[in-house]
C-alpha cells in the first residue's frame, strides 16, 4: 500500500492471557489479515525498560519545535521497540495500520501497557485468551519448561482472570479507548462455524469486518503450530489423573469464584469442567 493512502497508526493490540491457552493460534489468525501484524513474545522485565525509554523521550521533548517531530515519530517508536524486543523473528507487514503484539499474561503488566500506549495512540485493545482450568493445567503439564505446582498454576489462573476484570472496569484514560475482549479457546474449539465465531470474537473488537470468503480463508489456511503434540512430540493428557484431580478439587471454591466473576464481566461460558474421580480412575 503506498504511503499515502495507509491509514495512521492508531490502534495498539495485545493478545494476552494464559500461557497454553491459544495465544499462539489467536495471533496466526490475527496476522493472516493484511491490516494486523502483531509481534511475539516479550520478556516481561522488559517492559519497564520500554516503560522508562519513553518516559525519558516524554520528558526530554515535552515542549519546544522537537516535540512535535517527537509525538508524529511516537507510535512508530513503540512499535518498533516491541519489535526489536520480541523472542521472536520480525514481522513485517509494510501495509499494516494495527499493530501489537502477543504475549501470555502480559495482562499483569496493564499499568505500564497504558503508559507506554497512551501518548501515542487513540486505542487499546486488549485481547484476553483463557479456556477451562483442567485443560489449561494439562497442556502447561506437558510442556518441559512448566515446573509450576497446582498452588502456583491457580494462583495465575485467577490473577489472570482477576486482572482482565480489572482492566475492563478500570476509570477511561484520559485520549485512550481502552477495550478488553474475551478469547474463550474451549468456544473456539467447540465453534460449528469457527470463521464466523473468528469474525464475532477475534475482528469485531478491533473494528475489522472481514468477509466470509476471508474468515474461511484465515480458518482453514492457518495452521495451529503450537499445538501441544506439535510442541512437545506426543499428545498431552486428556484426564485429570487423581493425584491433580485432588489438588484442584481443593481449589474448586477460589477456581469456582474467579470463573464466576469473570463470566458475570463479559458473558462468557467459562466452567471448571472438573473430572469426577471415578471417571478419571476408569
Amino acid at each position: 500500500m503506498p504511503p499515502s493512502q495507509r491509514q495512521p497508526l492508531e490502534t495498539f493490540t495485545v493478545l494476552c492471557g494464559m500461557p497454553r491457552c491459544g495465544t499462539r493460534q489467536f495471533a496466526d489468525f490475527l496476522n493472516a489479515h493484511p491490516r494486523l501484524c502483531l509481534q511475539g513474545e516479550i520478556r516481561s522485565g522488559l517492559i519497564q525498560t520500554i516503560r522508562a525509554t519513553l518516559a525519558a523521550g516524554d520528558r526530554a521533548y515535552a515542549t519546544g519545535y522537537a516535540a512535535n517531530y517527537y509525538r508524529q515519530k511516537r507510535a512508530q517508536g513503540v512499535i518498533d521497540l516491541f519489535t526489536l524486543l520480541s523472542k521472536a523473528r520480525r514481522i513485517s507487514k509494510p501495509g499494516a495500520d494495527l499493530h501489537g503484539f502477543k504475549c501470555p499474561q502480559m495482562e499483569r503488566q496493564s499499568a505500564a501497557i497504558h503508559a507506554i500506549v497512551q501518548p501515542a495512540f487513540a486505542r487499546l485493545v486488549w485481547l484476553h485468551c483463557i479456556r477451562n482450568p483442567a485443560d489449561c493445567w494439562l497442556s502447561l503439564k506437558a510442556m518441559p519448561w512448566f515446573s509450576d505446582d497446582m498452588d502456583q498454576f491457580v494462583e495465575r489462573y485467577c490473577d489472570s482472570l482477576d486482572q482482565a476484570r480489572a482492566i475492563a472496569d478500570a476509570p477511561a484514560a484520559e485520549g485512550l479507548d481502552t477495550r478488553i475482549s474475551p478469547l474463550d479457546l474451549d468456544a473456539f474449539i467447540a465453534a460449528a462455524d469457527k470463521p464466523a465465531w473468528l469474525g464475532r470474537q477475534l475482528f469485531a473488537p478491533l473494528g475489522l469486518a472481514p468477509s466470509p470468503e476471508d474468515l474461511t480463508r484465515i480458518a482453514t489456511t492457518t495452521d495451529n503450530r503450537n499445538a501441544t503434540a506439535r510442541a512437545t512430540g506426543s499428545a498431552r493428557a486428556t484426564a485429570l489423573d487423581m493425584a491433580d484431580h485432588a489438588a484442584m478439587g481443593r481449589h474448586a471454591p477460589r477456581l469456582d469464584q474467579a470463573i464466576a466473576a469473570y463470566n458475570a464481566r463479559f458473558g462468557t461460558a467459562l466452567a471448571l469442567r472438573l473430572p469426577v474421580a471415578e471417571a478419571v480412575a476408569a
